[in-house]
C-alpha cells in the first residue's frame, strides 16, 4: 500500500517536531486527503494504526482524517463537479480533460502534544 509510505513520512515529521517541542506524547494527528488521489480513508487509517506503533511518541495518538470533496473542473467547458474517480467524463460536454479543484496530496494539518 502506497499509503504506508506517505503516512510513515507524516509520522516521522510529527515525531521530529514534537520531540523538538519537548513532547512526552502526541495525542492527536490531523491529516487531510482527497479521495481522487486513490488514498482510501480506510487505508490511511489502517496505515496510521500500523506505523504509529513504531513510534514511542505517537503510539497512543488518534487520527483525525478530513477528506476534501473530490471536485474537478472541466478544462473544455469550465463545469465543476464531484468526480467519483479519475479518469471521469464531464457530465456537460463529456470531455475527459479534467483538473482537480482541491489539492490532491495528503497533508499534515496539525498535531497536538502532551508535555
Amino acid at each position: 500500500m502506497h499509503e504506508v509510505h506517505l503516512v510513515r513520512a507524516i509520522v516521522e515529521t510529527v515525531e521530529s517536531q514534537a520531540a523538538a517541542r519537548g513532547a512526552r506524547q502526541v495525542a492527536r494527528v490531523r491529516i487531510r486527503c482527497n479521495p481522487l488521489t486513490s488514498h482510501s480513508a480506510d487505508h490511511v487509517r489502517f496505515s496510521f494504526d500500523v506505523v504509529k506503533q513504531e513510534s514511542r511518541l505517537l503510539r497512543n495518538a488518534t487520527l483525525e482524517l478530513t477528506e476534501v470533496a473530490p471536485l474537478v473542473r472541466c478544462v473544455g467547458c469550465g463545469f465543476e463537479f464531484q468526480a467519483g474517480e479519475l479518469p471521469d467524463l464531464c457530465p456537460k460536454c463529456e470531455s475527459a480533460d479534467l483538473q482537480p479543484v482541491n489539492p490532491t496530496e495528503m497533508v499534515l494539518e496539525s498535531f497536538e502534544i502532551q508535555r
